[in-house]
């Protein structure tokens, strides 16, 4: 069985209709909340096993 890590990148595009200003720590609240779940095309033969936040980009 063959194994591969890799990484992507994803961007969020926030918008609150309660705050003037989205603080970093309500941002880092969310990344940690937000349900981050792949799945490979049906038929692909390959499956996702685990997925992990591995930081916040500037």
């Amino acid at each position: 069985m063959a194994t591969k890590a890799v990484y992507i990148t994803v961007r969020l595009d926030l918008e609150s209709t309660a705050e003037e200003v989205i603080s970093d720590e309500e941002v880092q609240d969310l990344i940690n909340e937000v349900d981050y779940r792949f799945t490979a095309p049906e038929g692909s033969g390959i499956t996702i096993t685990d997925t992990e936040i591995c930081g916040l980009n500037d």
